[in-house]
């Protein structure tokens, strides 16, 4: 295998590692995602992070990783810094550089409209393959609009294309655009994902700005074909242990998907905020969440110094720090981004926490 190993990715987890939970992540699942992060330069990502099963008893993890526009991570995606060739002999990859390097081109509108991409990784393959993504697009433009020409063609006529390879049929379009132009006020389409490594054709568009009783509604408007009944119930729920529930539908060839996802967040880590405990707790009781992850859970925040563990901080930050002088330090932070609560055949059926690190150049 061709892979990086020195600088990659892989330097970052091991300053992790020893603070989560097996009962979160087990020995094969770290062992896939540092298969994974080997081929990833270090300096691709500043912020990444897990998304863990909590109501199975095993520790699978799957592994994700954000990249800002002109961040260092998108120069590297579009070939402009040290990448694996290797990755390229995967379409998936060669369709992520022509997105990112059409994402950079400030005549484009992909540069205007796109602030952020993720790359998702499931983490259930073979050790010696190449990690395929799946990919999720970011932007703050994407809202219900009756405007001619439509201002969102770029989705569906640049930004779509170039990660799948080819263009969306007709029929999934029209009801793209039908869902975004059913949004409520205020309400728009914070992240639209493709589903690359599963090779779905379903597209996933999340949404943010939502109340409880608007996503009622426009669930109902869009024709999804799920319990109404039973959601509002669930929502009511969630909203009493939450600050804020973003929407999660997929959309494809048959319509809106009947599986949604609810996003659930609330403003600050667990030793600052006591709703954590008490929506734990309820995951528990419904069955969604297992003791031994809610204990891992809470327990997931902290932060690794380099003050304290100097030898194992990549060389290319410990010369940043230095440059900087004495006063500065560099530090990896953990913590819970949101739980996502899927919904489906008239129930929640499973509950996922994700879980973030991010670095840091600090004051003293």
């Amino acid at each position: 295998m061709n892979l990086i190993q020195e600088n990659s990715l892989t330097e970052y987890l091991a300053l992790v590692k020893p603070y989560v939970s097996c009962q979160l992540i087990d020995a094969e699942s770290w062992l896939h995602i540092q298969a994974i992060t080997r081929y990833l330069p270090n300096q691709i990502t500043n912020f990444f992070g897990f998304e863990c099963r909590l109501g199975i008893e095993a520790a699978k993890a799957d592994f994700l990783l954000y990249i800002g526009a002109a961040e260092v991570g998108q120069k590297i995606l579009a070939g402009e810094s040290t990448f694996p060739d290797s990755l390229l002999q995967e379409p998936v990859w060669s369709q992520i550089r022509n997105f990112v390097t059409c994402w950079q081109n400030e005549d484009s509108p992909l540069h205007s409209h796109v602030n952020n991409i993720w790359l998702e990784f499931d983490v259930d393959g073979k050790l010696d393959q190449i990690p395929i993504p799946s990919c999720f697009f970011g932007s703050h433009t994407i809202t219900a609009s009756t405007l001619i020409p439509y201002p969102h063609e770029w989705v569906n006529q640049i930004a779509i294309p170039l990660l799948r390879g080819y263009a969306l049929s007709s029929t999934v379009e029209q009801k793209l655009f039908q869902c975004v132009n059913a949004l409520p006020a205020d309400v728009y389409v914070f992240q639209v994902g493709l589903m690359l490594a599963r090779q779905s054709e379903m597209l996933r568009i999340c949404l943010r700005g939502i109340s409880p009783e608007q996503i009622i509604e426009y669930l109902s408007q869009i024709g999804w074909s799920g319990s109404i009944d039973n959601l509002k119930i669930l929502l009511q729920e969630l909203s009493t242990y939450t600050e804020r529930i973003d929407l999660d539908i997929d959309v494809g060839e048959g319509g809106v998907a009947a599986k949604i996802g609810l996003e659930c967040y609330l403003p600050l880590q667990p030793k600052f905020e006591p709703r954590w405990m008490s929506f734990l707790d309820y995951l528990v009781k419904i069955g969604l969440c297992l003791p031994q992850k809610q204990e891992a859970l809470l327990t997931y925040p902290g932060y690794v110094r380099e003050k304290q563990h100097r030898d194992m901080m990549p060389s290319h930050l410990l010369k940043v720090s230095q440059f900087l002088g004495k006063n500065y330090e560099n530090v990896f932070m953990r913590g819970l981004h949101h739980i996502k609560v899927v919904y489906q055949s008239e129930q929640a059926i499973e509950a996922k926490a994700y879980c973030w690190v991010t670095h840091s150049l600090l004051s003293k």
